[in-house]
């Protein structure tokens, strides 16, 4: 059967979103040819299946599909509304209330519990011996594990690429979307990746300097709030936070290799091991 996709709906680092239907989206992945890729896909099919099941998102996951040219996609329920992110651009006054959301809706993903994600732990000692992560030596190598296996464990279930565009308004209320970062553990390391995604990561490609200093503003607002949302929420704080940037910050630069963010992921990977 040929399949006739048209233009994106939108486009992400990784994968391109198409129309499917009336009532549904195809996530098409650029790359899935090789045995890597086709196993991030099969993960993100069984924990969006399994974050639907236990009532985290609304959002059904209904299976791959291989497309002829051998790309595979992935179709999901199509979102209703907007993200949170066009929601705060729109009406920019409303920022602190969209900050408060996004952390009111993190808390009750926290609340929920499962054994069927892989300890956040277990993946970022992992990805360790990844090819990202070779710049740093052996000896590196094992603090950096140390360190992440003295960690605390937890079995909540954790987004860990939670940010306001990932979060939709949806049929009255939020829905999350993007599960292929999965895992179990506490709270305080979910929290950690969001707040590595508002300070450390790479903002848009190709804006200008304006928009930089604009959005760089934008986000450290909205992170104030989101944080001060959460501990008021959670009792988590930044003593809780802090011991895990060491963990998200191997993820991340373990997951995506984004080159703009390696040397400086790197140099605090190595600042939290030297503060051992």
């Amino acid at each position: 059967m040929s399949h006739q996709l048209g233009r994106p709906m939108a486009t992400g680092r990784t994968s391109d979103i198409y129309p499917w239907g009336e009532a549904k989206v195809l996530k098409v992945f650029r790359d899935s040819r090789n045995d890597t890729a086709v196993a991030a896909i099969d993960k993100e099919v069984h924990d969006s299946i399994e974050v639907h099941t236990l009532g985290i998102t609304p959002i059904a996951c209904h299976g791959k599909l291989l497309l002829d040219d051998g790309r595979v996609g992935i179709i999901f329920d199509r979102v209703a509304g907007d993200p949170l992110t066009t929601v705060a651009e729109r009406r920019p006054y409303r920022i602190p209330a969209v900050a408060r959301s996004l952390a009111r809706e993190h808390a009750r993903i926290h609340s929920h519990r499962s054994t069927a994600f892989t300890d956040i732990r277990e993946v970022a000692v992992d990805l360790l011996d990844s090819e990202p992560l070779s710049a740093l030596t052996e000896q590196e190598r094992a603090a950096v594990r140390r360190r992440i296996r003295a960690l605390p464990g937890g079995d909540s279930v954790l987004h860990l690429d939670f940010h306001p565009l990932n979060v939709f308004e949806h049929d009255g209320g939020l829905a999350t979307i993007d599960w292929q970062s999965t895992a179990a553990g506490v709270p305080a390391a979910d929290v950690a990746a969001t707040r590595l995604l508002f300070t450390e990561a790479e903002l848009f490609p190709g804006i200008s300097a304006l928009q930089r200093v604009v959005y760089q503003s934008v986000r450290r607002v909205m992170l104030h709030f989101y944080l001060a949302e959460y501990q008021k929420l959670s009792g988590i704080g930044s003593a809780d936070i802090d011991p895990w940037m060491i963990a998200v910050r191997v993820l991340r630069l373990g997951w995506l290799d984004v080159e703009s963010e390696r040397d400086d992921l790197l140099r605090r990977i190595r600042a939290d091991i030297e503060e051992c």
